[in-house]
């Protein structure tokens, strides 16, 4: 199969559109535990999936805008890869150098 281009990737938050330079979106669940003190010397532990799966998508963008840690809102990814949902800005930062553009990176928890 093929590669494809993440160009012409669009990426919104709580109304504002960014220009994102890179994009990665990540799911996790904890798993729980549910061992017994019955089981024996030579058995395995048992793991079951945890009650809710984690979304977390991590942008870094070019834009002289601060986004606020805490703000909500609604997120959209459109293009070569699509997803939606509301999300939590948890945590940003943005700096700048000489000869540089003003870029930026954040990270978003997603309901």
């Amino acid at each position: 199969m093929a590669g494809v281009s993440a160009q012409g990737l669009t990426f919104s938050f709580g109304g504002s559109n960014l220009t994102v330079t890179s994009v990665q979106v990540s799911d996790s669940q904890d798993l729980i535990d549910g061992s017994h003190l019955g089981i024996g010397p030579n058995q395995r532990r048992e793991f079951v999936g945890g009650f809710a799966t984690e979304r977390e998508v991590t942008i870094d963008y070019i834009s002289t805008t601060v986004l606020a840690a805490g703000s909500s809102g609604a997120l959209s990814i459109s293009g070569p890869m699509s997803f939606s949902g509301n999300a939590t800005l948890s945590s940003a930062s943005i700096g700048g150098s000489v000869g540089a553009l003003i870029s930026g990176s954040a990270t978003f928890r997603v309901a």
